[in-house]
């Protein structure tokens, strides 16, 4: 019997501080939701995919922090990416 290999991938990666994602995802919540959507990678089939924001992130975290609908509009106005990157 020969030892067999299985390599996994987990489907997601956050590149940002785990301890302030979790901090805000409970203390201030908008706050939360716009730092993992600015850090996070989803991993599939050997292609990485983040988000590509066209404006200042750190305008769309002021507003986040004040009144995060504005921070709504104000990504969907300037507009994002979504990039792929292959893995080799």
């Amino acid at each position: 019997m020969g030892i067999v290999n299985t390599r996994r991938v987990y489907p997601l990666r956050y590149t940002g501080n785990l301890f302030w994602l979790i901090f805000f995802v409970i203390c201030w919540p908008p706050l939360g939701i716009f730092l993992f959507i600015k850090n996070a990678h989803f991993i599939k089939n050997d292609s990485t995919f983040y988000l590509n924001y066209h404006g200042s992130w750190g305008w769309v975290i002021f507003w986040a922090i004040l009144f995060f609908p504005i921070a709504i509009i104000l990504m969907a106005i300037r507009g994002a990416d979504v990039i792929e990157e292959k893995n080799e």
